[in-house]
Formats: C-alpha cells, structure tokens, sequence
C-alpha cells in the first residue's frame, strides 16, 4: 500500500510513470522482504489513479460463498474426530474430498480444536 501511496505522489507531481518505476525500484529495491512492484503493476496502478481513482487500499470484491465449510461437512469432521482422536488431518480432508487447508480451518474456526 505503500508503494500505491508513491505511485499516486509521483502522478500528482506530473512525474512520468517510467520515472516513477524508477524511484520506486531504488528507495525499494528489486529484490527482498518489501521489494517493488513489478513493472506492469506500476503501470496499471499509475493508469487507475489517473483516471481519478482517490483511494490507495484495495476494493472489497465480491465472493461467492465457501462450498466446502458446510454444516454437514462439519458435523461429518467432528463425528470423525471424535471416534478416533488419532486421525490425521490428511485421512478427514481425503474422506470429505475438501483440501487440507479448509479441513484445519474447520478444526480450529468451527470446532475450537487444536
């Protein structure tokens, strides 16, 4: 967002967006923990602010609803937990067909375990 912020600067002072790139390629670097954007993001952020766009943070989108965080699939994991306590996380999610990620997320978010 902070780079989004410069970009806006940059276009506010008539800098030209190769320029900007520039700047933003040396205060930030090419490479690292915070390194600047690429090329083609500068460019289209440079594009949006100028078309008048006066916001830095990102639009919330619309999302369609999870399909596999279903209340059945939820009562179905935690029967499974329950009847056997030593059962993996792979071994639920291959059984439910939903991936690992959204079985933990079911474990920690919906049943409160660990």
């Amino acid at each position: 967002m902070e780079q989004r912020t410069c970009i806006k600067f940059c276009l506010k002072k008539e800098i030209k967006c190769a320029d900007a790139f520039r700047m933003l390629t040396v205060a930030y670097g090419a490479y690292g923990a915070v390194a600047t954007l690429d090329k083609s993001n500068v460019y289209r952020r440079y594009k949006i602010f100028s078309k008048g766009r006066e916001y830095v943070n990102d639009e919330e989108r619309d999302r369609s609803p999870s399909t596999s965080t279903t209340d059945e699939k939820i009562d179905v994991e935690k029967k499974m937990i329950l009847a056997n306590r030593r059962i993996t996380v792979i071994e639920i999610a291959e059984d439910l067909g939903i991936s690992i990620g959204t079985c933990l997320l079911i474990i920690i978010d919906n049943l409160g375990m660990r």
